[in-house]
């Protein structure tokens, strides 16, 4: 059993756009969410993007509400330090503590009609929880015929890092 670290009337899981999004309308209806992210720093997916993926090869990254990212000479920078670096000037510019690194286990019901978030950092309790984790860490693989059959390699983009290790091989 922990111990509640916090009592809040929200929780929000998770500090990529759509929790940072999320917390920043909760904000503006009146109430001050804690956000906990499992990452080390700001940036969401975008923190894992690979290296070689730069801003001018985004199809598009929105601007989070209330704040413009800041697009000076970006162009050419990869998107893994020019999102995570606009992600963590939001934070401060908006006001948001986001309480890093703190992985979450479970929500349970708690007393009085809370929801209790365990963590690795102990539990907060919460009259609500937003649930914005992503799916960077469990990605998706959409089923297509003969996949299970195949005998190359099979990847997925959040294992990518970079054109590098497929040079002078076959790849569809």
């Amino acid at each position: 059993m922990h111990l509640i670290v916090e009592e809040s009337d929200v929780v929000v899981i998770g500090a990529g756009q759509a929790g940072l999004s999320g917390a920043y309308f909760l904000g503006r209806f009146g109430y001050e969410p804690v956000v906990l992210d499992a990452a080390p720093g700001p940036g969401g997916a975008w923190r894992h993007r690979s290296p070689s993926l730069t801003m001018d090869k985004v199809h598009g990254v929105f601007d989070l509400p209330g704040v413009r990212r800041p697009r000076e000479a970006d162009a050419g920078s990869p998107a893994a330090e020019v999102v995570p670096a606009y992600y963590g000037h939001y934070e401060r510019t908006v006001g948001l503590d986001v309480v890093r690194p703190v992985k979450v286990g479970a929500v349970r019901h708690g007393a009085d009609g809370r929801l209790v978030i365990g963590t690795d950092a102990g539990e907060w309790a919460a009259r609500a929880v937003v649930n914005a984790t992503g799916t960077w860490t469990r990605p998706y693989w959409p089923y297509y015929p003969g996949a299970a059959s195949f005998a190359g390699r099979q990847s997925h983009y959040a294992e990518y890092r970079g054109p590098e290790e497929f040079a002078g091989r076959r790849v569809v």
